[in-house]
């Protein structure tokens, strides 16, 4: 990403994408339809990272939480239609299907621009101002964002003349948001974001017995999550990032407790038609409140990571990440077998707490902020956002007359004394 750039660098990333579908579509052994997997897998890892990185550096403070939160309006979107798909048609049918969206968006992409983060960190001024151009619609405001990408590049230039990568990503600037992303990767993975989905029919039938249709089941998860991630993508535009991440985690942590409880209650009695109903409302309760999480690593990753070394930690987030969710995910059964269902909703649970309390003590609003202004906070001495020094115009906005008005406007850097 670095090197090639973040437009590149995506669209290499779809060929692998695209060609995966084709392996599916035509294979003729399983072994074939393997390979069709594994292609499509690693092109899913490698678009993540540049993905994120494009759309965190061509938007607009105010709408950067929805532009980063939409790939994943899109990833709920992709499950659910697949499910619809595959109940209706033949598998190689959805298979040529799938090969659609790939196409449209290779040439969709075509025809964007760079980032003008890139350009701007590259000396390419001219393409940097026509970009900022448009993508702005005014070119006032390209000239002024451009003047400020120069600056930041030419004090970054200056700062790390004589410094190594190593000493660069040793710096405690960089340590503070990749211990937030990497603690809330753990966090999120733990706390069954993922695992629920995956194993959602399992999970209902040990709770409520074996009486389901697993279609039925993948299908309204599905919905479910679907829903819920347009409702957070809407919120955040109305409401901080903190606020609304936080809340999602205690209300995870809430239903999580709930499900352990119940499972608990009806351990070892007789099971009913109405213990499939109320396994099934826990469960969509748990997806609604959790996919809050959802969204967050792909802004986190997009908004936290300094500029100058976005491009080359970003893809490594994504694999350690990834990473992390395959071992947990090829573990979760044997976990069932040792904790049972209801201590693993326990864990769920705890992590999803944990990760609130995380969020809460280090994760600075990020709302309304330009990146600039987000890496000049954690270049500030403080580790917890919760003990920064508030000045006094933050002080104002405490209150609740014209703190929404004032949220959107006062730079973060601003909220630490130097």
């Amino acid at each position: 990403m670095d090197h090639w750039g973040r437009k590149p660098a995506l669209l290499a990333a779809i060929v692998p994408l695209f060609s995966g579908w084709i392996f599916l579509a035509t294979a003729s052994s399983h072994f074939l339809i393997l390979v069709g997997r594994v292609v499509a897998g690693i092109s899913v890892g490698l678009i993540a990272a540049p993905a994120q990185v494009l759309l965190a550096e061509i938007a607009e403070p105010r709408l950067r939480g929805l532009l980063i939160g939409a790939p994943f309006v899109s990833y709920s979107m992709g499950i659910l239609l697949v499910y619809a798909l595959g109940s209706y048609f033949h598998w190689r049918h959805v298979a040529w299907a799938g090969t659609v969206l790939p196409l449209f968006s290779f040439v969709a992409i075509m025809f964007m621009p760079e980032t003008p983060v890139f350009l701007a960190r590259n000396n390419q001024l001219n393409k940097a101002s026509r970009a900022l151009t448009w993508l702005r619609g005014c070119p006032i405001q390209a000239k002024r964002e451009l003047q400020q990408l120069v600056d930041r590049s030419k004090t970054e230039t200056e700062e790390s003349a004589n410094q190594s990568l190593w000493q660069t990503l040793t710096k405690v600037s960089l340590i503070k948001p990749l211990i937030i992303i990497n603690g809330f990767h753990i966090l999120q993975i733990l706390s069954g974001t993922y695992l629920v989905v995956f194993y959602a029919v399992d999970i209902i039938s040990d709770m409520g017995g074996s009486d389901i249709n697993s279609l039925q089941a993948a299908v309204l998860t599905a919905a479910v999550r679907l829903a819920f991630t347009f409702l957070y993508c809407f919120l955040l535009l109305m409401m901080p990032r903190r606020m609304m991440v936080i809340g999602s985690g205690i209300g995870s942590g809430i239903s999580c407790l709930a499900i352990a409880i119940f499972m608990y209650i009806r351990l070892d009695a007789v099971k009913t038609p109405m213990d499939t109903y109320v396994a099934a409302i826990f469960i969509l309760i748990y997806i609604g409140t959790n996919t809050g999480f959802m969204t967050m690593p792909g802004i986190m990753i997009g908004e936290l990571l300094p500029a100058k070394i976005r491009g080359r930690i970003a893809g490594n987030l994504f694999t350690i990440f990834n990473l992390l969710l395959f071992g947990v995910a090829k573990g979760f059964l044997y976990a069932k077998q040792i904790f049972k269902t209801q201590g693993l909703f326990l864990i769920f649970g705890v992590a999803s707490f944990g990760a609130s309390l995380l969020l809460y003590l280090m994760l600075p609003e990020t709302k309304g902020r330009t990146l600039h202004d987000i890496e000049d906070y954690f270049q500030r001495p403080n580790w917890l956002w919760i003990t920064r020094k508030r000045t006094a115009e933050e002080e104002r906005r405490r209150h609740p007359k014209g703190s929404a008005e004032a949220e959107e406007g006062v730079p973060l850097k601003a909220a630490v004394r130097t």
